[in-house]
Parts: C-alpha cells; structure tokens; sequence
C-alpha cells in the first residue's frame, strides 16, 4: 500500500512541471512595442513573475548610436574590468561530473577589445560579466551615454537598482544554467543576447547536488585546469593562532621629566597582524608603573610576527620622550603556551619591562596562503561604498572622509552621487570603517567590517544629529583572488621558451663559428652573456661599437642574454625597436647614433619643449603616477638621446625575441631608501625585461607593462597605462635620486666602503633576525648624530614609483632560503617590517651607487650562465668595478671567479682578460673587455698598422681627468665620436681567438657536466 502511494506521488512529481507550464507559462515570450507604466508592469509582468521583451524603451540613450568597440576604446580603453575566461566560453557550466565556474582576471578593456577584433590573442573565450554593478566601479567613463536607472520599472519595484552591470563578450561566451536572486531588466545595446528560461517548478528537478563545484584556473603556460572548491578550500593553511599580551609593568624606568618621575606608556606595534599601535593609558609620575592590561592579535603562524614594544615618558609640550625598545619574536612561542617575560637592556640593568605572552590555536580560522617561502600574499576582501540622498531630502550636500585603517587605499574623500569609493585589506584583519564629515568630524559612523554579511548590501543612514542625512550603502565580497605578482625564485615561463627558442639559433651560430663536424646536443649549448657597465653617452656608444664588432666575427647569434645598466641600458632600448635588429647590419643604428650624440642640445630647454615636458608631466599625475624629478629626466634625456617622443614600451621588445632572433636583454636598476640609509647601507638589485620587472632577492615579479600600477598583497589593484620606455630609461639612469653620502662615495676611493660593508656583513649572519633585541633610549649624542645622518642620507629628488611588492607579507623561514640569502646584503634584512614591502613607493635609481656591473641578473643559479663577456666603460681602472663585485659575491657565497690581475695588468691592462674558477665549475667564466687604448694606436685594424697620417686617429684620451668622454658630457665631436666607435670596435675584433676559446671552453664545460 505505502509503496503504491509513493509511486503516485513520484507520478505526480514527474507530471508536474508539464502541468505547472500548462497553467501559467506562455508558450513564446510576448513583446511589448513600448514600455508599459510602473503600475502595468508590476501588476501584469512582476508579480506573477512572467518575462517580457519591452521594444522601444531605451530609444532616447545616447549609447544606442555611440558605443562601438572604437568608440569604448577611446572613452575607457584604458578602464580596469574583471573579465571571465574560459577554454571553450562556457561559464558556470557542467563539465563531466563537475559544474565549473571561469577563471578571472583583471584586464584593461582595450585588450579585451583587441581580443574581440582579432588584432590580439589570448587563451580561451573573454566574457566581460561581473555582476558587482561594473558599470559604476570599472566604467564610470560609460555612466554619461545612459540613464542610471529605468524609471517606470524602479518606482514599479519601489527601489533604485542593486547592481548596474556592463556585459561584453562574443558569440562564443556563453552563461550556462544558474539561478539570480534579482530582478533582471537585460538593456541591449548592440548585438543580440539568446535566453533560455526556465519556470521556478523546474527548480526541483535540476540535479545541481549531482555536480562538485570547481573552478578555471589559467597556468602560466595559457592552459586551463579544473580546481574543486573543496580543494581549494583544503588549500587553505591552518596556523591562525590568538595571540593575548598582556603588558604588566615595568620597574626602575628613568625620570626624563626635571622634577617628577615620568609619565609612561607601552606602545604595542605587530604588523603582520595589525595596521597601527596600540597602546596602553598613561601611569602618572611612577618609575614602576604597573598598567595590566591585555591585547589580542589573530596571527598566522607561517608568518614572520615581530611585536614591537616602546616605552615612553609623556610630555605634554615636547615630544614624547622613548625609554625602552623591544623587538621579540612571536615565533619562539607554541600554540597552548603561556610565557612571563622580563626585558631588560643588560642583565645587571634594572629597568625592565614585564609582558606575559599566551598563543591558542583557532581552529575554524584557515587561512589560503600563497608563498615561495620568502614572502606571502593573504587573502584579501573588498569594500564597496556609496553615499546617496537619504528619501527625497533636500540641501547642500557635505563631503565625508571614508577611512578603513591599513586598506591598500587609504583615506578618501566622498559626496554623495560620487559614484562607488573601494577598499582592500586583508581579511584576516579585524578592521572598522569609520565615516565622518570633513566639517563636523565629531559626526562618525563606525562599521566594524568582520561583521559585515559577504556579498549583501547594507544601508545606514548618517549623520545621526543634522541635516541633511545621506545613505551609506556597503557591500562586502571576497577580494581578488589571483595574483598578479608571481611569487618565484626561476625565470618565468616565457623566458623558458624564449631560452628554447634561442638554443636552436646559438647552436647554429656556435657550430659555424667554431667549425664543429656534428650538431650540439640540447644539453651541450652553453648560455653565454654579455653584460655592460654603465657610462653615460659613453657606454652607450661604446656598447654600439662592441656589438658591431660581435656581428662582424659571426657571434653576436651566440649570445642568450645582454644585460645593461645607466647608459649602456639606452643603447639596448634603441637597439630592440627593430624587432630584427641583430639580423641586420649596424651601419645605419651607428649612423642614427652618430646624429644624436654630435647633435645640438640646446634644443632640449627649447620653450616648446619644456610646455611639452609640463603636459607630459601633468598627464602622468592624472593617470596615478606619483610626481618626481626623475620623471622629468626621463623626458630631458629623451629629448637628449631623440629627435622625437618615442612611443617605443618595454613590453614591444617581445616582438624581437619571438623566434629566438635576439639575445634577451635586462635592464639593471637599484631599489633603495629615500633617508636614513646611503644606497651601500640598502640596495636591493632590480631586474627590467621586456617579459617581467621584479626582484631576485624575494623570488617575486610582475608582467613589464604593469610596472607603475597599483598593486597591494600581490593583487592589481589599479592598472594604469604602461609608460613610455624614455620614463624607464630614466630611472636605469637615475643619478639625481643620490645622497649627500652617496656622492661622497662616488668622489672617494670606494674599497674604503667597501671594507666597511664587509665588516657589517661579517656579524650580519650572527644576527639574522632578532628572536630578542632590546636598544637603549636615545642620548642627546645619538640625536646629533641622526640629524647628521638624515642631513647626508636624504634624497632630495628621490624616484617613486608604486611599489607591487606593497603590503605582501614575510614567510617564518625567509631568512634562511637560499635565494634570499644570497642578496641579503642590507642593514635591514632582520627586520621584515621595515623591508621593501612595507613601503609605498620604490625608490630606484643607477646601479653606478653601488657597483657599476650589469652582472647580477646573469648569476642567478636558475639561469646557468657559462660564459659572461664584461664590457667595462669605466675610465677609473680597468678591474674596479669587476673586483668590487668579486667581492660582493665571496661574501655573499655567490659563485663567481675571483679577479686577481697581476700588477702589470693592472698598470698595463690589455684589451681582453678571462678569468675562471676550473675548481668550481658552477662559478661562470668571465671575459673582460675594459675600456683601453692598447694596441689601437699602432694598428686600425687587426694586423694593420697604422700609416704615419693615420696616427692621431689612434690616440684616444681615456683619461679619468679631461676625457672628452667624462658620464658628464652629452655631446661628442665627430671625430670624437667615429674614435670611439672605432676603439670598441676594434678591441673586440682583435681577440677573436680569446673569444673562440671561451665559447670553446663553455662547449666542453657543458659536454663534461652532461657526462657527470
């Protein structure tokens, strides 16, 4: 009987959406010729829940006749957008035993747009889809070609819209089966959109359950992998820990006050778990004052957590005075553990701080880490805020400061119809926003964010106490998930492939140039570099003469990798305008050369080119670049070095290494700190290529053209148009951003430096980071001496550029991978939170600071260079700036051959010198051609000897002293200029037979390793 009944009532069930359909949905959906009024559409198409097509509604929008895809490109080319991809343009969608969502990533819409029209490519199916109201937050630029909302169908809902999206896409982008909680009005504005509708009685019968949730990930090779929710979810690292201080009291503090005992305080800082101090209140005249209080943090235990301590003496009309500082490692504490400590500056001192320290785990608290095992990017959430008119109230309308502490943005200013204002923070952050009118700021609205619902809006109303009130509207979502900085150590995937591509031709070239009898093997093809100095115009020229001097021998094909620094970096930027350029003879580059150097400069300081400098200038600062001098070097030396702005960007000079038919050039650079430290004391090396921007020591880069955009924990937060290549060539060049002390050292003998920096690195390893370190307040002595030290260290016409390392955090263990180890070389590698990625800005400048090399990039272990040809311009010894770099890497346990010249070498260098370590072959051997005039005054070429008229042309002034040469001078004679060309030239030319015999020697080196 029971079973009888079931099988009636599955009957039933099976029946029921046909009989459901039957009752009340219309076999087509109707049209309407014209919008019908609010009370029509609602009684006759919203509440019985029945679709329409509405014609002629939208007659009167602007967008109807103007959006064309040239249109969106000139009106928001350059807008950010959230873009889905997919592999086969199938979003949200059933694959196997998988309901699979696409990827996501953030595009500017001009490429979106060449994608659509054919003129770019990328993997999979692009579909512009976010359904965060877009079109307010991405592309406000649009807002002016439409009405905000449809009239008769918001005063129908009672209610302004929730979201305004913007949708893109082609024919192939297609939305699969889902359910919205909205109601939808779908405006097309161009092209044509299918529906396929389904009756809410089908809901039942849609076998979602039988589907685990997954989403597209695209690799970095272009392909698509399917990760499961559960499994991302499992990628999740536990480690969330509660952290409770509780600060005590402290005994026998000195009296900074004349005639009372001080008044003091403990600040509490923990950066990785908080944006700001916290504090404890004050002890009125006590040396023993006792506060018992607590402080909670939620920490991660695969983080790097230092909690700072100061004590202070309050003063009331000076600054506070500091008493104690103390930096303690959370990381020698275990979750469940209690620990009572004592600091104090010595063990027979008597001040001390009494801090009680307590670590539980919290169990449902997993947090997704991304890390390479130096640094770490959390996840992040968003917020989105909007400010309207609260009912129909009139009145002028005040503006607001919107606040969330530690957010990538910062305080903004707001007003109502402003349109949409967004944070990012991390989410493990227990952050508030606080909103207060800039008039009245003792009117604040506080919105804790933790308790915010997830993609819900929330309305307040404020101020509370005037008129006119105003609604803030917040939603809170899950903020970008992937990265955009890739978090590393190796090269990336497309110089793999470009490395690939390149072998084939420098096997070609090594064969012909060493007459081999058979083919090389993969695995026997040496990486060989070239690696340039800087010098201004001269090692810009000179680099043009050794080049053509390369492609005369036939081994110019045999190089993998040019690296460049300051001057020889322009050298390289015009060189790969010509996609071909190594292919080609170098008579007509030298020839443009020869123009621009010998050329008239005055033209530079010409009226119209400094009103075309301040366009240029007022430009870059609309678009979000922070002002600085170098960027107005960039555009003098431009017009030094060009008849014309050149349009030319870092990330064109792809195209040249897109079969392997040019080495691929770096561009080096120093990152350093706008005071306190002289770049010896803090520089960290930067690599520039056309692929990638990004530093060795964290194991983390980014794409070229994103350089100069805003990113914050690894994500893009604001993309801003790739600059021009002039603008980077001018931070390569950038010998403005130095200090007093920086050119002190410049003007000095720089081993006396140099022997101070390997005495700090000696007890630098004994340090590594403080597990404890206590300092003693400041004396009157030591506050002299800082003002002296900001006074030599301040750079008055610092770079700054948006920082991408901005905000990521420091692994436990960073200090001991063995990438970081190998560039720890600064004062600061101790303290993670006072490391690049605590700051806003870069501060780049010329390598020449601190060793004029472009070696650096070419001795990361994953690029395996074997051969390195170093072309030295420097007019102030032939073996400097190489022994100043054999030092920094024997302290630094960098393989590297060690530079020992006799002294007749050194007195008398030749034109070509190699050294090598046979005993460790992972070291590179090095080629060094310095700057010399040795057999060139005899011979004009190699084995002629110079006629007797011919002799001047020989004699080329290299003096360190009165060189027409000296980095100083822009302009070069002619002849000048045809005598160094030549010089280079010929040095290169006249040790064909040491440069076979290197690559010969690479060749073996690989074959023996390949045996091994």
């Amino acid at each position: 009987m029971a079973d009888a009944a079931l099988d009636a009532v599955r009957r039933e069930l099976r029946e029921f959406p046909a009989a459901a359909r039957e009752l009340s949905v219309p076999p087509a959906v109707p049209y309407l010729d014209k919008p019908p009024g609010p009370l029509h559409f609602y009684r006759d198409w919203v509440c019985p829940n029945r679709p329409c097509i509405i014609r002629n509604a939208l007659q009167h929008w602007p967008a109807l006749q103007k959006w064309s895809l040239p249109y969106l490109r000139a009106t928001a080319g350059s807008a950010e957008v959230s873009v889905a991809v997919t592999p086969d343009g199938y979003a949200d969608a059933v694959r196997g035993d998988r309901f699979v969502m696409p990827a996501e990533r953030r595009l500017p819409l001009s490429c979106v747009l060449d994608v659509l029209e054919g003129r770019a490519q990328h993997p999979g199916v692009l579909y512009v889809q976010k359904q965060c109201s877009n079109l307010l937050t991405e592309l406000p630029q649009l807002l002016p070609d439409l009405e905000p909302h449809v009239p008769w169908a918001s005063e129908a809902l009672g209610k302004m819209p929730d979201a305004v999206n913007f949708w893109l896409g082609e024919a192939a982008a297609v939305t699969s089966l889902h359910k919205d909680h909205y109601e939808n009005l779908y405006c097309v504005v161009s092209g044509e959109k299918h529906f396929l509708l389904h009756p809410p009685s089908d809901r039942p019968f849609i076998p979602y359950e039988l589907y685990t949730p997954a989403t597209y990930q695209l690799t970095e090779e272009g392909s698509f992998k399917m990760v499961d929710e559960e499994a991302m979810e499992k990628a999740k690292v536990p480690g969330t820990c509660l952290l409770t201080i509780h600060v005590l009291q402290a005994r026998d503090l000195p009296s900074k006050d004349l005639l009372t005992p001080s008044d003091c305080y403990v600040t509490l800082w923990l950066p990785s778990a908080s944006s700001h101090q916290l504090q404890t209140r004050v002890v009125k005249n006590s040396r023993n004052p006792i506060w018992n209080q607590s402080f909670h943090f939620r920490i991660h235990t695969q983080l790097k957590n230092i909690v700072q301590f100061k004590v202070f003496d309050q003063d009331l009309l000076t600054k506070d005075d500091p008493l104690l500082l103390v930096l303690f490692d959370v990381g020698t504490l275990r979750a469940g553990e209690s620990r009572r400590e004592s600091f104090s500056l010595n063990p027979q001192g008597k001040e001390q701080l009494e801090v009680e320290f307590r670590l539980q785990n919290l169990t449902d608290c997993a947090e997704r880490l991304v890390s390479n095992g130096i640094l770490v990017a959390r996840e992040l959430s968003c917020l989105c805020v909007r400010l309207e008119k609260a009912g129909g109230q009139q009145g002028s309308e005040g503006r607001v400061q919107l606040v969330v502490p530690g957010s990538c943005e910062g305080p903004q200013e707001a007003s109502v119809g402003a349109g949409s204002f967004r944070f990012h923070w991390p989410a493990c952050w227990e952050q508030e926003l606080s909103v207060h009118l800039q008039d009245e700021p003792q009117e604040q609205l506080k919105v804790p964010l933790r308790a915010l619902p997830s993609d819900q809006v929330v309305r307040r109303v404020f101020p509370t106490s005037q008129e006119p009130l105003m609604k803030v509207e917040l939603k809170k979502e899950e903020g970008p998930r992937e990265l955009a900085v890739r978090l590393d150590c190796g090269p990336c995937a497309e110089e793999r492939a470009f490395l690939s591509r390149r072998k084939q031709v420098v096997a070609k070239a090594l064969k012909q140039a060493l007459q081999l009898d058979g083919d090389l093997q993969e695995d026997e093809i040496p990486v060989v570099a070239v690696a340039a100095t800087g010098g201004g115009t001269r090692a810009m020229t000179s680099l043009y003469g050794q080049l053509a001097g390369l492609k005369e021998l036939g081994l110019l094909d045999c190089i993998s990798y040019i690296t460049g620094a300051s001057g020889s970096t322009w050298a390289l930027a015009n060189l790969y305008e010509d996609p071909e350029w190594s292919q080609k003879d170098l008579a007509g580059p030298i020839e443009s050369l020869k123009t621009q150097v010998t050329k008239s400069k005055l033209g530079v300081v010409a009226p119209s080119q400094l009103w075309r400098y301040q366009q240029e200038l007022a430009e870059r600062a609309h678009l979000g670049h922070p002002p600085c001098f170098t960027t107005l070097w960039a555009l003098i030396n431009e017009a030094l070095l060009h008849d014309e702005p050149h349009d030319h960007k870092l990330s064109d000079q792809r195209e040249a290494l897109s079969r392997g038919q040019n080495p691929l050039p770096i561009y080096c650079a120093l990152n350093t700190k706008e005071r306190n430290l002289t770049t010896f004391e803090f520089g960290e090396w930067c690599e520039f290529s056309p692929y990638e921007v990004g530093f060795p020591k964290y194991g983390a880069f980014i794409p070229s053209e994103l350089f100069g955009s805003e990113f914050f924990m690894g994500r893009l937060i604001k993309r801003l148009p790739e600059s021009r290549i002039c603008f980077l060539e001018g931070i390569w060049s950038n010998v403005y951003a130095a200090s007093l002390q920086d050119s002190l050292y410049w003007s000095s003998e720089p081993s006396q430096f140099w022997d101070r920096w390997a005495q700090a690195q000696a007890s630098l390893d004994k340090e590594q980071v403080p597990l404890l370190n206590i300092q003693e307040p400041p004396t009157v002595a030591s506050r002299i001496a800082e003002f002296f030290t900001d006074l030599l260290t301040r750079r008055p016409l610092a770079q700054a550029t948006h920082n991408f390392l901005r905000g990521l955090s420091f692994h436990k263990d960073y200090f001991q991978h063995p990438h970081f180890s190998a560039w720890k070389a600064t004062k600061l590698d101790g303290l993670p939170s006072q490391l690049t990625p605590a700051e806003p800005f870069l501060c780049l400048l010329d390598v020449g600071y601190l060793v004029n090399t472009s070696c650096p990039p070419l001795l990361r272990p994953t690029r395996d260079v074997d051969l390195i040809l170093s072309l030295d311009y420097n007019l102030h010894g032939a073996f400097q700036q190489l022994q100043i770099l054999d030092r920094f890497c024997q302290e630094q346990g960098i393989p590297f051959p060690s530079i020992s010249p006799s002294p007749e070498e050194q007195c008398q260098p030749r034109e070509c010198h190699l050294f090598s370590d046979p005993a460790h072959p992972d070291a590179p051997a090095v080629l060094h051609f310095p700057l010399v005039n040795a057999s060139f005054r005899e011979y004009s070429a190699p084995g002629v000897r110079r006629t007797a008229e011919a002799q001047e042309a020989g004699e080329v002034n290299l003096s360190s002293s009165d060189s027409p040469y000296h980095y100083m001078k822009v302009t070069y004679s002619r002849e000048d200029m045809d005598k160094l060309l030549r010089l280079t030239h010929y040095n290169i030319c006249n040790n064909q037979e040491q440069l076979l015999e290197a690559l010969r020697e690479a060749v073996r080196r690989r074959r023996q390793r390949r045996a091994e």
